[in-house]
């Protein structure tokens, strides 16, 4: 299994882009939709997440439509419109538009009254957590995005997986300087990074997962079939496993159990699996001039992020970085370079544009 991996294939963002839009609409999904897939999907995959760009979209999502557990044009229903809060039932349709459709509305009433959140249910897969937390950076907000998932992660102490990945992430905007974009997982990984350990036939990291027994495992088919996730902090408590489950069980709380959506054993689903509807979100946005004018606190932010990257590093690393950053770095190179594509995923692309009767993705060339 373990071996060295192939270089990737390399694509224009723009033509990934169009490719998913057409593949989406393929199966049904509406252009307006399809293309909130495809910004989230894209925007991945330029920063470099690579587990949650382009290589779900036909098992997690076109697939799934095709089988008929997700519905391609859901019927959206406003379950609360309040000034500050909003809560909306998915219709069991994709996670991303209905994300983005919520995270709007949080963001309209946080403009209006100074803060605001939203609640999904009944919803599916949203990709990465920044995407919606960054769309309140350009209305001078702060944004906030979590999600439940499937389950995937053993409590502490725990030899039952209970709950999921639970992502959190928040943006906020500073001056002259990058946003601080944290995105991070409950768990010490996402299920993604066992699929990419496994497609490119790498082991897994110490603390990452355990196999049936219940003891660490390496290895990443091992750990997706039979086994489970560790919170983040690992097993126990002696590396602060306790706090990533408490964090993982708040997340499942303010989307599953707010929403009125699905947790519990109820979400105990197979991660690839053929299921919809099963999660829930959480979004929120802080207008900063509620609190303080907005150029002094951006500065400030600015100020705040260049004192932890002026800091003295440890002997053979460059600089201390701080969130977002490394994401920002690998965007601007992408969109140089072509964002960069696993061949096994490519080749899983090809076979499903065949499977369309698409045109297939095409291949980025400099110049």
């Amino acid at each position: 299994m373990i071996g060295e991996a192939p270089s990737p294939i390399r694509a224009h963002e723009a033509d990934e882009h169009d490719f998913i839009v057409r593949a989406l609409s393929a199966v049904g999904v509406s252009e307006s939709d399809a293309g909130d897939v495809a910004d989230v999907l894209v925007t991945a995959d330029l920063r470099g997440v690579e587990s949650h760009g382009i290589a779900r979209l036909d098992v997690f999502y076109v697939r799934r439509i095709e089988g008929g557990v997700v519905n391609a044009r859901p019927a959206y229903a406003t379950l609360c419109d309040r000034p500050t809060q909003y809560a909306l039932d998915a219709g069991n349709g994709l996670g991303h538009p209905a994300g983005v459709f919520a995270m709007r509305k949080a963001i309209d009433k946080a403009r209006q009254h100074g803060l605001a959140f939203a609640t999904v249910r009944n919803s599916n897969h949203y990709g990465i957590a920044a995407y919606y937390a960054m769309l309140a950076l350009e209305h001078d907000c702060i944004g906030l995005s979590m999600t439940n998932s499937t389950h995937l992660t053993v409590p502490t102490f725990g030899a039952q997986k209970t709950q999921g990945t639970n992502p959190i992430s928040v943006a906020i905007p500073a001056h002259g300087h990058a946003p601080y974009v944290l995105d991070m997982s409950t768990s010490g990984v996402t299920f993604g990074r066992l699929e990419v350990s496994e497609r490119k036939g790498k082991l897994l990291k110490p603390g990452w997962a355990v196999g049936a027994d219940g003891r660490e495992t390496l290895d990443p088919t091992t750990a997706m079939t039979v086994g489970a996730l560790l919170p983040l902090g690992g097993y126990g408590t002696e590396g602060g496993g306790h706090k990533g489950y408490g964090l993982g069980a708040l997340v499942e709380i303010l989307c599953g159990v707010l929403s009125g959506g699905m947790f519990g054993t109820a979400l105990g689903l197979d991660e690839r699996g053929m299921h919809g509807g099963t999660v829930a979100h959480f979004f929120g946005a802080f207008r900063i001039d509620a609190l303080r004018d907005v150029k002094d606190f951006e500065r400030d932010v600015a100020r705040e992020l260049q004192t932890f990257e002026q800091s003295a590093p440890v002997p053979g690393v460059e600089s201390v970085v701080t969130a977002g950053e490394p994401e920002r770095a690998n965007t601007e190179r992408y969109r140089r370079e072509g964002v960069p594509i696993d061949p096994k995923v490519w080749d899983g692309l090809d076979a499903m544009a065949e499977r369309l009767g698409l045109e297939k993705l095409e291949r980025f060339t400099v110049g």
